[in-house]
């Protein structure tokens, strides 16, 4: 199998890392990779030839493995294992689909366990969805931004990582091989690549990389403002009593909402993750093939719900928050749900 480390793993709990990739290398042909960019990943699982990918990380670094294999059209070609080390917020997918926290018994649900079958939300863009869905965006206490295919980390994640992410950054320099391929272990590897690029444009602050009066040439004052534009466009945060946002949904193409009246919240969920914390029934069943659809508006008492299997949301530019990660704005967004779109090992 093909285990590939999450940087930030490492660094937040690197004892269960350790006992984790110990377990496996003690009952099964190994090879391990620490990628800490895109490209890094996206050549590391298409290079992994036949051997099964197992992510040790946080519910980000499955995101992030799952997308890659998705584009590279090999999701459905071998079960993804997961063993969580992340904080308890940050592994709370991996939670509702029954992985177990403890590393020993996750290492031993990638070795022994039975495959189950998950559907996938895919939009418009080629970006995929694990879990829920949320608009606008809750602003978690992790988020990112993503754009033009990278991910960026934009709100000082606990982990320290700035501009990085679970998996890999959103710039860097692919190192050689070597680096950050070990076939004996990953504790010997750098934690991270020092081209990492900051995040501070994205999380919506203003930095002078000059002198104080570099801010009033034409340059200057363009970058302050579109900054300042960042910061204050509709729709990239749900602030408490907000009257809401003007957006058209469509369930199947029956209209749920239409740019009238405002909608204080859009949230899509895959039905197979109705364990999430958060949801009435607290149960989790089989890839049906269908997402709930939640639209709840300022003058409702309650929310509507439906079930979909594609659902599109357009307006003024809006935020979402796709498996805890904010993107956006965007003006108009379509997700499709793919049934058994990609399979996970489960405990037996």
């Amino acid at each position: 199998m093909l285990v590939v480390i999450a940087p930030t793993a490492r660094r937040v709990d690197g004892e269960s890392v350790r006992i984790a990739r110990d377990v496996l290398c003690g009952s099964a042909a190994v090879k391990v990779a620490v990628p800490e960019s895109p490209a890094e990943l996206d050549r590391v699982l298409a290079h992994r030839g036949r051997k099964r990918p197992v992510v040790i990380g946080d519910d980000r670094a499955l995101q992030r493995v799952v997308q890659t294999l998705h584009r590279q059209r090999e999701l459905a070609v071998d079960a993804v294992g997961l063993i969580p080390v992340g904080e308890a917020a940050e592994v709370a997918l991996a939670r509702a689909l029954g992985i177990p926290e403890e590393p020993v018994a996750a290492a031993r649900t990638v070795l022994g366990g039975h495959e189950r079958s998950l559907d996938l939300l895919v939009d418009d863009s080629g970006g995929v969805v694990l879990g829920e869905v949320y608009i606008p965006g809750r602003a978690p206490a992790r988020t990112g931004v993503r754009g033009g295919g990278a991910l960026h980390d934009a709100s000082g994640a606990p982990d320290g990582t700035g501009a990085r992410g679970a998996v890999g950054a959103s710039a860097g320099h692919a190192e050689p091989e070597e680096a950050h391929e070990d076939p004996d272990g990953a504790d010997d590897l750098p934690p991270c690549s020092p081209s990492a690029k900051p995040a501070a444009a994205d999380h919506g602050t203003i930095s002078a990389p000059g002198p104080w009066w570099s801010l009033l040439t034409p340059a200057g004052l363009g970058r302050t403002a579109r900054t300042l534009v960042r910061a204050v466009r509709p729709g990239t945060l749900a602030l408490p009593g907000s009257p809401g946002h003007r957006l058209r949904v469509e369930a199947d193409g029956d209209l749920l909402a239409d740019i009238d009246r405002p909608v204080r919240l859009v949230a899509v969920r895959l039905a197979t993750l109705d364990g999430v914390p958060g949801t009435a029934n607290g149960r989790t069943g089989p890839a049906d093939g269908a997402v709930e659809v939640l639209v709840r508006t300022p003058a409702a008492d309650r929310a509507l719900r439906v079930r979909a299997r594609t659902v599109t949301v357009a307006g003024r530019a809006f935020s979402y928050e796709a498996d805890s990660e904010l993107s956006g704005p965007v003006r108009s967004r379509t997700w499709t749900v793919r049934p058994a779109a990609w399979r996970l090992t489960v405990p037996a």
